[in-house]
């Protein structure tokens, strides 16, 4: 053993444990002698190769600056040195000490189990590893070593299982202890050590050569460190403060990113004109003077929103948000009508079949005593069906189309579209909510996205700046707020009596459970299995129905019709039931397992009950074993029913999620920001995008190039850049 590097790393262990002057990492090299490009393929990295490289793939990672961009999911303090005398089991400790001895034993189940003693001043702990027999040959006695992680109490002995661990020498990087830790996302054949390895000899390497997309002066302004130190403290900081630096930094650049991406799609779109929509019939006003209703007045409001913009002669690109059952479907229909009775089509898309023939029906029933033709077509529509109705469509006898994506494919032709209707549209995200928005005529038509998860301001400044939005802020009178009560999942009897008076009293119910089918991995109740359950117990005497994704269109369709035209009680279903079903009926909900569930899909499926007026009752049957963060997120769900509140909590509980509908390599979406709780940072990207689009639309400046590059290479498939 080198007894200098001994010395040298007893010297720097103070007397209070904190890791002090170890030397600093070597920066040795790890590539081929061509020197690294952020588009190197990490196939070609030293230790990667083929098999890792696939892998890799699996994490998004193809690019060496993949690589250096795949963060940390959190780190481990592991900076302080604790004697090992004083460790106690259940500590989370790092320990520095000697190799006293190694060796391997047979187990009784015929593995093999790997020991080394280490000890110091202090005492003696034993390292442990089960079938790594590799592992021994790391360590010699008289080896100073540092391992961390989780101490254990075993046979009297106190242990560490598994540790991460680094024989100390003068040119030790450490990398797995003594420091902050980086914790990576991993997928099967990739371990964090040799992860560990590879990013920070690739960043060593690349890092240096980095062109920064931030140009100094905004830098300056914001107080924002430059790119490669950025990533050097996200990867490997010297303390928390650079961290927090670091990870500043980063989020900032995303969300300029994104707002920079929407105002560049708002600009394009705003240098083109749409269908120009100005003179009106009489089918808006028929449609509104026969309704048994009068329309609320957010309805209104959000309509004259609507029509102005189709009658500006610029292609509407508005969002609409509204709580469950607002009536957004009926201020859609009346925009659709006003682009119909001018000679003109419109369509509607729905992310889910149920969905979308729900639409179908409901969009029939207001349409066809005007003369409108509606026509509904999904995946699953036969093929002689699908003739007949393309074939109609492509003649301009259908005013107005409604299904799922399958009526935005290429064989659809709806030559006099003037209006598009997505609904549901987180579901789709950017990509998919663009390619609706054409006609033959290569003309922009006018394009309606509808949300009934309600989105916070702060994540709708981010994600959906390059929209209008109209709010409807208002329910429609009569309507009451569900119930919601949280009950144990041993008062189900209890729960199925109540819901049986009230079935027996004429009102219809749903049962909702997370999956379809009884799952060996999963202690839930499957929605097959308890419909035959409850058909032959509780509910022998009523009618029980049951729906789930698995089932064929047509049966799907039957059995919604059914309990729609209340020849079915009881309706048992997974969460396709989750949006568009409206069943004035039903007024009551029993939810198994809601845990399972994000606040927005319970508020969802809450909303498919009192849709009549009067009261309602949604009951959420949990475990007792749930975790206090659940139950914590349902007690909060069962005292709201402002869906912009619970919003907000989902935000903040789940992040935003993948922003872009269908993932594409180079397209990050929200690595780490959360526009709730990075508000602040949204806002002054904001700004800062709206002064850089005023003065430099085309990011042609010296000092934005770099930025114009970055966005083509990452968003080119959203937004058309050249890379100039």
């Amino acid at each position: 053993m080198n007894s200098k590097a001994t010395q040298y790393t007893i010297r720097n262990i103070n007397q209070q444990g904190d890791f002090r002057g170890f030397p600093p990492p070597v920066h040795r090299k790890t590539m081929a002698a061509k020197t690294l490009t952020p588009d190197r393929p990490v196939q070609f990295l030293k230790t990667v190769g083929p098999v890792r490289a696939a892998a890799l793939r699996r994490l998004g990672v193809e690019t060496a600056m993949d690589l250096i961009r795949h963060l940390p999911r959190n780190h481990l303090d592991r900076t302080r040195i604790v004697p090992i005398g004083r460790l106690r089991p259940g500590d989370d400790a790092t320990v520095v000490g000697e190799v006293l001895t190694s060796g391997e034993m047979r187990t009784r189940r015929g593995g093999s189990l790997q020991t080394v003693s280490v000890s110091d001043e202090s005492g003696v702990i034993f390292c442990v590893w089960f079938n790594q027999r590799y592992i021994l040959k790391q360590f010699r006695s008289g080896d100073r070593v540092m391992f961390s992680g989780m101490v254990q109490s075993h046979g009297g002995r106190r242990q560490l299982a598994h540790p991460d661990f680094e024989v100390l020498t003068a040119d030790t990087d450490h990398l797995h202890t003594g420091r902050l830790v980086p914790v990576y996302p991993l997928t099967a054949g990739i371990g964090q050590h040799w992860l560990r390895k590879l990013i920070h000899a690739t960043l060593a390497e690349l890092g240096p050569s980095l062109n920064d997309p931030l140009p100094v002066k905004l830098r300056r302004r914001r107080q924002l460190v430059g790119l490669a130190e950025a990533l050097q403290g996200m990867h490997y900081p010297a303390d928390h403060a650079e961290l927090d630096r670091a990870r500043r930094r980063l989020i900032y650049q995303e969300l300029l990113e994104i707002q920079l991406v929407m105002a560049l799609r708002r600009g394009l779109r705003g240098r083109r004109s749409g269908v120009a929509l100005a003179k009106p019939g009489d089918l808006t006003r028929r449609l509104v003077d026969g309704l048994p209703f009068s329309l609320t007045g957010a309805q209104r409001r959000v309509l004259a929103e609507m029509l102005a913009d189709l009658r500006s002669g610029q292609a509407m690109h508005r969002l609409l948000q509204g709580d469950v059952g607002s009536g957004k479907t009926l201020v859609a229909l009346i925009g659709c009508l006003f682009a119909i009775e001018q000679g003109y089509q419109a369509l509607l898309m729905a992310p889910t079949e149920v969905l979308a023939l729900q639409h179908g029906r409901t969009l029939r029933r207001y349409a066809e005593p005007l003369g409108v033709t509606v026509e509904s077509l999904t995946g699953a529509t036969g093929s002689g069906e699908r003739k007949r109705i393309l074939a109609a469509a492509g003649a301009g006898e259908v005013d107005l189309l409604v299904g799922t994506h399958a009526v935005i494919q290429d064989s659809v032709r709806l030559p006099r579209l003037a209006v598009a209707v997505v609904d549901e549209q987180h579901r789709f995200g950017v990509r998919q909510r663009g390619r609706s928005a054409r006609n033959e005529d290569d003309l922009p038509v006018h394009l309606l996205v509808m949300s009934a998860t309600p989105i916070p301001r702060s994540l709708a400044l981010t994600l959906y700046s390059d929209l209008d939005l109209s709010i409807i802020d208002e329910l429609p009178a009569g309507r009451e707020p569900v119930e919601t009560r949280l009950v144990s999942s041993r008062k189900e009897d209890a729960v199925y009596i109540e819901c049986r008076r009230l079935a027996e009293d004429g009102q219809q119910g749903f049962v909702v459970f997370p999956v379809v089918e009884e799952s060996e991995k999963l202690d839930i109740k499957a929605a097959t299995v308890e419909a035959a359950h409850l058909a032959q117990g509780v509910f022998s005497d009523l009618r029980v129905g049951l729906v789930h994704g698995r089932l064929k269109a047509r049966q799907k369709q039957a059995v919604m019709e059914a309990f729609a035209g209340g020849e079915i009680d009881i309706l048992v279903a997974t969460t396709v039931v989750e949006v568009g079903v409206d069943v004035p009926g039903a007024t009551w909900m029993v939810i198994h397992s809601p845990e399972r569930f994000g606040l927005a899909q319970l508020h969802q499926l809450r909303g498919r009950i009192g849709r009549g007026g009067g009261r309602a009752w949604c009951h959420l049957l949990a475990s007792d074993q749930m975790s206090e963060e659940s139950r914590h997120r349902l007690r909060y769900f069962a005292a709201n029913t402002d869906g912009f509140r619970l919003a907000e909590e989902d935000l903040r509980l789940r992040g935003p999620g993948d922003l872009w509908g269908v993932r594409q390599h180079g397209v990050p979406g929200f690595q780490l920001a959360n526009p709730l709780r990075d508000g602040d940072l949204a806002a002054e990207a904001a700004e800062d995008v709206q002064a850089l689009v005023a003065s430099d639309p085309e990011l042609s400046s010296a000092a934005w190039r770099p930025m114009r590059r970055s966005l083509s290479e990452t968003y080119g498939k959203v937004v058309p850049l050249a890379s100039g």
